[in-house]
């Protein structure tokens, strides 16, 4: 086996205490870095929860965040072959009529803007229609992302009314 080069300093070599001094450096980061992961990780679990207690299922999040990073054709196919599976097992999934997955979508534009801005105005993101300023599109987005937010809105609302009469709910069993 051949011997390793030998290392041959140069100006670009790191002193003992530089070294020192990136080590430092970098393990603080490392850590503020982990106390945010951490905390991260607690709002995300704390979110998660509230959709729970809004009544969705854990795999209903899951499936829901899963769907949100995913490109359609890729969860298609992965439809596609969960349905065969369930079907060779004769799960009664797979006895079910098969879904035309790979079906042309005929839902018209406009109609399918208009739901676009719904998702937007539910999520609270700004209105930023996609589409040509003042063209049938736009206007149904633009309606469809008001809607959202109204909706939105009246969730929040209904949350307000919620945690308003808790407490009072409370205070009626401590008597």
């Amino acid at each position: 086996m051949a011997e390793p080069a030998s290392h041959i300093p140069n100006d670009t070599d790191f002193t003992e205490a530089e070294r020192r001094a990136l080590l430092a450096h970098e393990i603080n980061r490392i850590e503020g870095l982990e106390e945010e992961r951490a905390d991260l990780a607690k709002d995300v679990r704390e979110a998660k929860q509230r959709l729970v207690d809004y009544g969705f299922s854990k795999h209903a999040i899951k499936f829901a965040l899963t769907l949100r990073k995913k490109e359609d054709a890729d969860m298609a196919a992965q439809r596609i072959a969960e349905a065969e599976v369930a079907r060779f097992l004769n799960h009664p999934i797979g006895t079910q009529p098969e879904l035309p997955f790979d079906a042309i979508d005929r839902t018209p534009g406009v109609d399918k803007a208009r739901a676009e801005g719904e998702i937007e105005g539910a999520a609270g993101n700004v209105a930023q229609p996609p589409y040509a300023a003042g063209s049938p599109m736009e206007q149904a987005w633009m309606e469809g992302w008001h809607n959202g937010q109204a909706v939105l809105a009246s969730a929040f609302k209904k949350l307000e009314v919620k945690a308003a009469a808790e407490p009072a709910a409370e205070d009626d069993n401590e008597g």
